[in-house]
Parts: structure tokens; sequence; C-alpha cells
């Protein structure tokens, strides 16, 4: 804890000169040290600290100038070669690294090492999965395999997510607390989500909840989640992502909430959309919030249901000016969705409560159809028909508004 103190403080005190000064007069620490400063930035930024992120962002520009202008020799000191890898895939500068790579032999580092490193830099994803697939050698930094994890597990995503999934779990195993782990928890919600597996989810969100809920990044996370959830559908019950959100800071929730009231309308889900709209507009209401958006849903998801008229009126009386422009199509859609239900016998209502589709040429039930009598022209009623027509023209609104 003291030498990370100090190591902290003699960062600051470089960054505040000059950078001129600091490279005359005075000693610049070696570059695994300077990695090890900005790792250490990163994790306090994945915290939540304030101060950090900021400094982070000058900290970077510090290092790249140092290591730009490190004597070569330095390179054969194998902390300071796996240490300038780190750096790499830690966000660090790929031109200020690949001019080293490129210029330096680095003696007694894997070259697999390096062109998957190279392969990275160079934005090259197939580069980086065959060279970073084999076996490391044992004297490499754990923290290097945990990166390397990281960026394979994003390439491996696409062909082999039990896979790219475990790599995560390594990371999650061997640094926590880490930026490294936060980003595997992040990015592990979409795998576990798409093996089908929600209690993975649940685990994931809840040490992300539990351990980053203050992170600049949990914006990200909460779009991962919904998503999760939203590919989990009728796997995942409500009181299960209820559970989830709970751990979430208060205002978090309400976001949340209409962002998977939202994705379940879209997806046809007016259940899970009337439930999570009613539990954003009970926090709109606690926390003083605006509750255009989740009355919004509410509304549309009881359009269709017994509560259709108590639903058209809530559509109708929403001021539109606080819609985003994709919400007042779905308002739009809604309201002509339930007028037309409205105008229809209460019978065809009671028959097709979701969608008042009418289906012309449906299978006779009554005695003439087991006796084989001739069966009577359907009339179809021009309302009905009209109707159909409006509801499909709805539904090609709703296809755009999903986009």
């Amino acid at each position: 804890m003291m030498w990370g103190s100090r190591l902290r403080w003699l960062l600051i005190g470089f960054v505040s000169l000059p950078l001129g000064m600091a490279r005359a007069d005075m000693l610049s620490p070696e570059p695994y040290l300077l990695v090890r400063s900005m790792r250490m930035l990163q994790d306090q930024v994945a915290s939540g600290k304030p101060e950090a992120l900021p400094m982070l962002n000058r900290v970077l520009g510090h290092i790249a100038a140092q290591l730009q202008a490190a004597n070569p020799d330095v390179w054969q000191k194998p902390a300071n070669a796996y240490a300038i890898l780190i750096y790499l895939l830690n966000g660090g500068n790929p031109q200020v690294v690949r001019t080293i790579l490129t210029t330096t032999k680095l003696d007694g580092i894997s070259p697999k090492l390096v062109a998957g490193s190279l392969a990275y830099a160079d934005g090259n994803p197939l580069g980086i999965v065959e060279n970073f697939s084999e076996e490391l050698p044992p004297d490499v930094p754990s923290e290097l395999i945990a990166s390397i994890s990281l960026v394979t597990a994003a390439q491996l995503a696409a062909i082999d997510v039990p896979t790219a999934l475990k790599r995560l779990d390594y990371i999650r195993l061997t640094a926590p607390g880490t930026l490294l782990e936060e980003a595997a928890l992040r990015r592990g919600l979409m795998m576990a989500a798409n093996l089908g597996d929600k209690d993975k989810v649940r685990l994931l969100a809840r040490n992300y909840l539990q351990r980053f809920a203050l992170s600049p990044y949990s914006e990200d996370f909460f779009r991962q989640l919904v998503d999760a959830v939203m590919v989990l559908k009728a796997k995942i019950s409500n009181d299960e992502i209820e559970e989830m959100a709970s751990l979430a800071w208060t205002g978090a929730r309400m976001p949340f909430y209409l962002r998977i009231a939202r994705g379940a309308i879209v997806g046809g889900d007016m259940q899970r959309a009337r439930f999570m709209s009613e539990k954003a507009e009970a926090l709109a209401q606690s926390l003083k919030a605006d509750d255009t958006q989740a009355r919004l849903y509410l509304g549309i998801s009881n359009v269709g249901t017994e509560k259709t008229d108590d639903a058209m009126k809530m559509l109708l009386e929403l001021p539109r000016d606080r819609l985003h422009e994709r919400d007042v199509k779905l308002l739009e859609a809604a309201a002509a969705m339930g007028g037309k239900i409205l105008e229809q016998p209460s019978a065809d209502v009671a028959e097709t409560p979701q969608r008042s589709v009418v289906r012309a040429g449906a299978a006779p039930t009554d005695a003439r159809a087991k006796t084989g009598a001739p069966k009577p022209a359907i009339a179809v009623d021009p309302m009905i028909d009209e109707t159909r027509k409006k509801l499909d023209a709805i539904d090609a609104l709703l296809g755009k508004a999903r986009k």
C-alpha cells in the first residue's frame, strides 16, 4: 500500500511539470513503473473515483511521450518489454507501441506475443486470435494474460461463445477489483444470454452492481444488461429482473425499467412491459421525476385489454413534447390501434385482446362443418377490413420504431 501511494505521488509530481522540464531535470521512471501507474489509475476509474479519470487522460499523454523517448536498452529488461504490451492492450497509443515493436528486438519475449500485439495495434482480429491462441510462457505476467484474455474474448465471441466466456471468467478470478474485471463483467452479459444461461447473467449483474456501480462505464453495463434480458425473454422472470435492479442505486433503476419496458413492447411482450412500466412509474413518483415515458409504456401495454378505454385516455393526455421521436411513433401506433379496437363490437375485442386481427375464412365449428354441408360465403365487414389494413400499417410503423 505504501509503495502504491509513493508511486502515485511520483507520477502526479511528474505529470504536473511541463513536459520539457520533466525530461531535462528528472529521471523518467522505467516503463514498467509508468504502466503500473496507468493501470492503477484505470482501476480507480473503474471503482468510481471522480478525480481519477481526468488524471488518467493526462497520464496517458505523458506516458506515450516517455515511452517514445526511452532508451532502446530499457526494452531488453523483461518487465519493461511485457509492460509495453500491457500498455497497448489497455488503451495505450498503438502507434507508439508499433514503432517500438518494429524497431527494437525484444530478447526473451515470444514472437507470438509481439505478432499478436502488432495485430491488435493494426486492428487485425484474425491475427489477434491466431497469435494469442497458443499457451503462453510461464513467465508472462498474470496482468498480461488477463489483458490478452479480454481482447481475445471479444474476437472469439462471434465464433465460440463458451470459450470466450471462459476467458472472461479467468479475468474475474485473477484480476478482481480491476478495470479488467469491470470490462469482463460487462462483456460477459450478452455472451451468457446468448447461451441461455440466466443464472450466469444474474451472477455477472450482481457482481458488477456490488463492485462497480459507480464506474463511468456503468451506462454501457445497463445497455448490455437490457439486451441480455431481451435475449433471455421468458427464461428470466420479472421478479428476477427486479431482484437485479434492486442492487442498483435508485437513480439507475428507473431508466433500466423503462428500457426493458420499451424493448418488451417492441418484442410484443405486453405483460412484461406492463410490469416494468408500473415499476418505473412508481419510482418516478417517489423521485418526483417526470413520469411521461413510464405512463406511455404503461398505456401501450394496456391497449387491447379490458383497460383499453383507460389506456387511451392516458395516452391522449401525454405531453408529446416530453417524448423522444421514436416514442412519439409508438404513441401514434398505439393510439391508432386502441381507437380501432374501441370502434369494434365488444365481442371482437374479447376475441382478439392484443391484436384485433380478424382472420377471414376461419374453420367453422357448427354442425354444418361436421356433416359436410355447404359453407356460406363469409362477408367481410368493411370496417373490419379497414381495421386489418390499419393494423398492418401499425405493424410496419412499429417495425420502424424498433430501429
